[in-house]
């Protein structure tokens, strides 16, 4: 019972908070209004590159083959042809036996 009368007491405050919140927003004039901008860029054609790995060298190193990748930042237009290839420090190396 006596957790019920918080909850009441809880809600009932709630609502006031509320209702002065509403009032005041409600009041507020256009010269004290917040203006939110977007970050978004005029350029709607941004692009972003997508991360790719390219093989760089294949070479054989005490009878195992192996391969060194290297990523690069790869720019595509909206027709999926590539504009842009830069390359990255990071390197992957893949070995096998031949």
């Amino acid at each position: 019972m006596k957790n019920f009368i918080k909850l009441i007491l809880f809600v009932g405050v709630l609502i006031v908070a509320i209702e002065l919140t509403l009032d005041e927003v409600l009041k507020s004039t256009s010269e004290e209004a917040i203006t939110v901008t977007s970050f978004k860029t005029k350029e709607e054609n941004v692009q972003f590159p997508e991360l790719e790995m390219f093989l760089v060298s294949q070479d054989v190193i005490e009878g195992e083959v192996v391969e060194t990748y290297q990523e690069y930042e790869v720019y595509y237009d909206g027709n999926g042809e590539m504009i842009k290839k830069e390359p990255t420090s990071n390197y992957d190396y893949i070995r096998y036996k031949q």
